[in-house]
């Protein structure tokens, strides 16, 4: 699996902008690990802040229980949305995201994909998105500690010499990348124990094919100079990730018309010969 992301060069002459999928805690541990190779990041959850999500997705932005208890809920209702998403699939000529899923259509394309493959539909939604512990995190990442850590390029001992510029990174900008990553984690890990018993969540768990599709950012060493807390196993990580697979509807199935016709024909031929 490559990394995806679209590179942007800006007029000014400054470095390019990687607009990349950040869409999980898989995706931003593993563009953690890319921080001394990649382009600058545009802020993926930026958008959450033009426009708010829809009242049905609108995750309490409070510290502790308060946010765990909101996400359960608004997860949980994704999780029954996927459930009955099968049987709804085929009575839409071609399905609305927004409509089904109550999104704002900016808002559908960043939570919810949706693939039509042979025979079969691939739907998944990214909601570890929705937690604004996750956006205060994705974004403090994109707008200060990418920068802070290209600037100052800090030495793999701590204790060698540098400049007031790697001091200013591992003083305060990788604490606070810390405390942020801590928070979310701890969200994520609270949210994901209380929805244990939730039928329809477990039966949607989307984490391995999550973490499947990041894999390849843990093949090399992590960056130099980062705390290794920022830098943990793939597999320790926790994601709220939601996914379904389903049949494909027999009437939007490509090659079906051709299939019935030679079925037909063969159907016309043989009762000829008899």
């Amino acid at each position: 699996m490559t990394n995806t992301s679209i590179s942007l060069n800006r007029r000014n002459g400054a470095m390019p902008v990687s607009v990349a999928e950040v869409r999980s805690v898989p995706a931003l541990a593993a563009k953690m690990r890319q921080i001394d190779t990649c382009a600058l990041p545009s802020p993926y959850t930026e958008i959450f802040n033009t426009r708010s999500l829809s009242p049905a997705y609108l995750v309490q932005n409070h510290v502790g229980a308060r946010e765990v208890q909101t996400a359960v809920t608004t997860i949980a209702q994704v999780a029954d949305k996927l459930r009955r998403m099968s049987r709804a699939y085929g009575e839409w000529q071609e399905f609305d995201i927004p409509a089904f899923f109550d999104l704002w259509p900016e808002h559908a394309p960043l939570l919810v994909h949706v693939q039509e493959r042979v025979s079969t539909v691939n739907v998944t939604f990214f909601a570890d998105l929705l937690l604004p512990s996750f956006q205060r995190a994705e974004q403090y990442w994109a707008r200060e500690f990418f920068p802070a850590y290209q600037t100052a390029r800090p030495p793999l001992n701590t204790s060698a010499d540098s400049s007031s510029f790697t001091s200013h990174f591992l003083d305060f900008e990788q604490p606070k990348m810390r405390a942020y990553w801590d928070k979310l984690i701890a969200v994520m890990g609270e949210t994901r124990r209380a929805l244990w018993n939730d039928i329809d969540f477990l039966a949607a768990a989307a984490g391995g094919e999550e973490k499947t599709h990041w894999q390849w950012a843990w093949r090399g060493k992590g960056p130099p100079g980062l705390d290794r807390r920022l830098l943990p196993p793939l597999q320790q990580l926790p994601t709220l990730t939601l996914g379904i697979e389903f049949p494909l509807p027999a009437s939007r199935q490509p090659g079906r018309v051709r299939r019935l016709r030679r079925t037909w024909e063969g159907d016309v031929r043989r009762r000829l010969k008899r």
